[in-house]
């Protein structure tokens, strides 16, 4: 079954490491997607926060993305059909390519979660990004933002938004997991959550974090929205150092979904596996 998967930090690593993307030996790499049937992998372009502070945000940005284009150079020499979406065009020709990617950044126009002390939503700066991002077709992440930030894109905001990569704080408190009423109002918004694969946002306790706890977070959602249609994945992929004991990479989506689909329908499953993130970016891109 294709999968999209919303968030992973593989690009930080294969810049770091000098690895390439094809065969590694981190969460991800497209060999195990390929053998998974393929996937739609969205790419994170992290700035760490020195980076950004002291000017070399823009440096470290190119040096992600040279990394990026290199990567996608190499597998095309190498005869593997990966499709890089930019267009509305492109996201609905996604399954007929063997793999697909789609590169995501992260930006300072508002606090984050751990700043939520402060109070401080989107700044006045930020608001007019929410609203060029609306304009150029580029979607709008709230996972690391502080709970004002969040409502303040939710007011601001014309198009669906995303939390990439973040659960439910019904069942984990973790401060970057969504509150009931933000999973409500992405529901709302049209948006889309994708189900995060890191331990400490699954459990309180991460050492007990399996493939029933992202059922749990999954069906927590589900029941609470009411429909099917604004679920998927963001596994977070070679940004957490503690995933749960049995989804130990990219490899571990088939014994995820096989243990789904003796709780979900197949409708369901494509839904959540990669429909729901297709069509948002029809509605965004």
């Amino acid at each position: 079954m294709f999968i999209c998967d919303c968030h992973c930090d593989t690009l930080t690593e294969l810049y770091k490491k000098q690895i390439d993307l094809y065969a590694n030996k981190q969460h991800i790499d497209i060999k195990r997607q390929l053998e998974l049937g393929g996937m739609l992998q969205f790419y994170a372009m992290f700035v760490p926060t020195p980076e950004y502070r002291y000017g070399g945000g823009l440096r470290y940005t190119m040096l992600l993305l040279d990394t990026y284009l290199q990567q996608m150079r190499k597998l095309k020499e190498q005869g593997i059909d990966i499709l890089q979406v930019r267009t509305k065009a492109d996201a609905a020709d996604v399954l007929n390519h063997q793999c697909a990617s789609l590169l995501a950044n992260r930006n300072d126009i508002a606090d984050g979660v751990n700043e939520e002390c402060s109070g401080g939503g989107l700044t006045v700066f930020g608001r007019k990004v929410v609203a060029e991002m609306n304009r150029l077709g580029m979607l709008v992440d709230v996972s690391h933002i502080a709970p004002a930030g969040f409502w303040d894109v939710i007011e601001t905001s014309t198009k669906p938004i995303i939390a990439t990569h973040s659960d439910a704080k019904a069942l984990c408190s973790h401060p970057r997991n969504l509150d009931d009423k933000q999973i409500l109002a992405i529901n709302e918004n049209d948006g889309l959550i994708g189900i995060t694969f890191a331990g400490q946002f699954l459990e309180d306790d991460y050492h007990n974090a399996c493939i029933e706890s992202v059922y749990k977070h999954i069906d927590h959602m589900l029941n609470l929205m009411g429909n099917d249609d604004h679920l998927g994945f963001g596994s977070d992929f070679d940004g957490i150092s503690h995933p749960p004991y049995n989804i130990q990479g990219v490899q571990d989506y088939k014994p995820l979904l096989e243990y789904l689909a003796t709780k979900y329908s197949d409708s369901t499953l494509q839904k959540i596996t990669h429909q729901n993130v297709l069509n948002l970016l029809q509605k965004v891109l």
